[in-house]
C-alpha cells in the first residue's frame, strides 16, 4: 500500500524474491515531486543494494561540503567524505522526480500497479487490502501509506503524528538562472525559528528550502514569493538570490509533521503472513535532518534480508526486520527531534546554541546518522 520510495523499493526487492507483488497507489499517476533533496550515504548503500546507481542512474551530485551557519558566521564546516564511515560512500543531492523514476524503471513484470486505489480496508485477520470496489488477498501485507497511515494505529496504537508549527517552502531553479553556490548544501539558522537551506543539483541546478513558523499559507504563488521575500530580506547571501531566482510557480510548501512517540512494534504476525509499517508510516521523522528517503530505502533493504534469511517463514521475517530496524529508527528519531527542538528555540538560543558546539560534535553526529550497512 502505497507508491512512495518506501512503496517503490520494497515491490523491487519482493519481486527479485520471486513474489507477485500488487502495488496500490492513490494518485492517478506514479510521478516524483518536483522538488531537491539529499541522500545520505545510507541511502546511497541501500540504493545500491537495490542495483541502482545514485550519481549515474538517479543524475545525484556528490556533496563534498557541507556548511551550518547562523544568519551572521559561520557555524560548523566539514567535507562530506566524513560521512561515509570506512567505504568513502558519498551522500548525494537528487532531484526527487529523478529517483522516482529510477525505482519505478526497475520494477518488473511481477508487480501490478493499481493507480487511483485509495486503500480504506485492511483486514488483519484474513490478510487483505482494498478500496470499495476491490479486495487483494496477501501473504503478506506492506504498509507503506505514509505518516498518516491508517494501518500504524491498527499496528501500533499510540504513535500520533505531531504537527511541528512550522511549514516549509521548497523551490528547484534550473542550471541556467541558479545563483552561485559557496557550498553543495548549506544551512543557515536564523532567529524567530526560520531556517534557509539550499543544495547543488548539477546539471539539473540548484535546490532551497525555507522554514518559518505556521501553518500552511492559502495566499497565491505570487503573495508566498512576495512573503518569503519580506521573511528572509535581510539574511545574508546568496539567500536573496536564490528566492530571487526562483518564480512563483516553481515554489511549493508543506506542512513539518513528523511521528511522535515511535510505533512500539513495526509488524504484526497472522497465522504464516504478517503486516508491516515501512517508510513516514513507520517512522515519519522529524524532516530538519533530511532523512525520509533515506531510511525509506534502508528498510526496503532490510525487509529482503530479513526475507532471504526466514524463507519459510514470513513471521519470523518479520520478526528479524523488527529487530535490525528498531534501533535504528528510535536513534534518527531520537537526534532529529532533539535537533528540530534546539532549531525551534527562541530569539538567540539557536545562535548560542551553535556558537557553543564544536566542529567535531556536529560531525560525529551527522556520521552516525550516515553509517548505516546494508546486513548480510
Amino acid at each position: 500500500m502505497g507508491a512512495g520510495v518506501a512503496g517503490l523499493a520494497s515491490a523491487i526487492v519482493l519481486s527479485k524474491l520471486g513474489w507477485r507483488v500488487a502495488l496500490l497507489e492513490r494518485r492517478e499517476r506514479l510521478k516524483g515531486e518536483d522538488l531537491g533533496m539529499i541522500l545520505w550515504a545510507s541511502g546511497v548503500r541501500a540504493l545500491r543494494a537495490l542495483g541502482i546507481d545514485a550519481t549515474l542512474d538517479v543524475a545525484g551530485t556528490p556533496v563534498d561540503h557541507f556548511e551550518i551557519r547562523n544568519e551572521e558566521r559561520l557555524s560548523s564546516s566539514f567535507s562530506g567524505a566524513h560521512l561515509g564511515a570506512d567505504d568513502s560512500t558519498p551522500s548525494v543531492m537528487i532531484h526527487n522526480a529523478m529517483l522516482y523514476e529510477a525505482l519505478v524503471s526497475r520494477l518488473s513484470d511481477s508487480v501490478e500497479v493499481y493507480p487511483a486505489t485509495q486503500v480504506d480496508r485492511i483486514d488483519l485477520v484474513d490478510l487483505a487490502a482494498g478500496d470499495a470496489s476491490r479486495r487483494w488477498d496477501a501473504d503478506l501485507v506492506i504498509a507503506a501509506d505514509g505518516i498518516d497511515s491508517p494501518t500504524r494505529p491498527l499496528i501500533a496504537p499510540g504513535a500520533p503524528t505531531v504537527d511541528a508549527g512550522v511549514v516549509v517552502f521548497r523551490g528547484i531553479i534550473p542550471a541556467h538562472r541558479a545563483p552561485e553556490r559557496v557550498a553543495d548544501a548549506v544551512e543557515i539558522y536564523g532567529p524567530d525559528r526560520r531556517r534557509f537551506g539550499y543544495g547543488d543539483l548539477g546539471n539539473a541546478g540548484a535546490c532551497w528550502w525555507a522554514t518559518v513558523p505556521g501553518g500552511m499559507r492559502p495566499e497565491s504563488p505570487q503573495i508566498q514569493h512576495e512573503l518569503i521575500n519580506r521573511w528572509f530580506a535581510d539574511w545574508p547571501a546568496p539567500v536573496g538570490r536564490f528566492i530571487a531566482a526562483t518564480r512563483p510557480s516553481e515554489l511549493t510548501q508543506q506542512p513539518v509533521r513528523y511521528v511522535w512517540p515511535l510505533p512500539t512494534r513495526l509488524h504484526q504476525s497472522v497465522g504464516n503472513g504478517g503486516t508491516v509499517l515501512m517508510g513516514d508510516a513507520a517512522h515519519g521523522v522529524a524532516p530538519i535532518l533530511a532523512q525520509g528517503a533515506s531510511l525509506a530505502l534502508e528498510d526496503a533493504v532490510t525487509l529482503g534480508w530479513a526475507l532471504r534469511r526466514s524463507p519459510e517463514s514470513i513471521p519470523d521475517a518479520l520478526a528479524s526486520y523488527d529487530r535490525a530496524r528498531a534501533p535504528r529508527i528510535k536513534r534518527v528519531a531520537r537526534i532529529s527531534r532533539r535537533v528540530h527542538t534546539i532549531a525551534s528555540g527562541g530569539r538567540g538560543v539557536t545562535k548560542s546554541l551553535l556558537r557553543a558546539v564544536p566542529d567535531s560534535w556536529v560531525q560525529n553526529q551527522a556520521a552516525s546518522l550516515a553509517d548505516w550497512q546494508p546486513p548480510n
